[in-house]
């Protein structure tokens, strides 16, 4: 099982996977809440995040290092130790290295929605996953959901209520306006502003 300065030391992608020899929480060099976002792509969100957040750590995850590679080399150029990024399937970290109850947030913004029906059994979003992700969020612990597709919005609604109305203590909803850190965008987030798009966004407090 590879530890954490055996994956550093690579000179290809950072990949994480079920094999690493320990949890998340090892991953960096203290204890701090910590936030994960999954398809961090370049990095954007988090990179702003971290440097405004020391106290916290923060953990980027995408299954495409060639964007990811930029997050990572900014994230230590500025030395921000409280931010890793890796390489992963982030169905699979989070089902076999996360504990329950241990991440203050997870942050899924603009989620690929496979648009074709024979795409759609790889639609992250499953009624399973987000009872998945409720049970390793924290006590007040918060998910940050966004998407720039009305009908997968849909999709996260209906998947949410499968996975029961009653899961989560708060919900919060907005179009066109980020309900955390509204200054900060994806990149992403960024070009679809200015493209005009509308954007949904959802906040759900366990």
């Amino acid at each position: 099982m590879p530890s954490l300065t055996e994956i550093l030391a690579t000179r290809g992608p950072k990949c994480l996977d079920r094999d690493f020899d320990g949890t998340v929480a090892d991953l960096f060099p203290s204890r701090q809440p910590l936030e994960i976002e999954i398809g961090a792509g370049r990095g954007r969100f988090l990179l702003e995040r971290a440097a405004v957040h020391r106290n916290r750590n923060f953990l980027g995850l995408d299954y495409r290092w060639r964007f990811l590679r930029e997050g990572f080399e900014r994230s230590n150029a500025r030395g921000l130790y409280n931010l890793r990024f890796f390489k992963s399937e982030a169905s699979e970290i989070i089902e076999h290295l996360v504990p329950d109850a241990s991440v203050a947030m997870f942050h899924i913004y603009f989620p690929d929605p496979w648009h074709k029906r024979k795409h759609h059994k790889r639609r992250l979003l499953t009624p399973d996953f987000f009872k998945l992700l409720h049970r390793r969020l924290e006590p007040g612990g918060c998910l940050e959901l966004a998407t720039d597709n009305f009908d997968y919005l849909v999709r996260f609604k209906l998947a949410l209520v499968e996975a029961g109305d009653t899961l989560w203590s708060a919900t919060r909803e907005a179009r066109n306006q980020r309900l955390l850190d509204p200054h900060l965008k994806t990149h992403y987030e960024a070009k679809y502003t200015r493209q005009g798009r509308d954007l949904y966004y959802i906040e759900l407090l366990k």
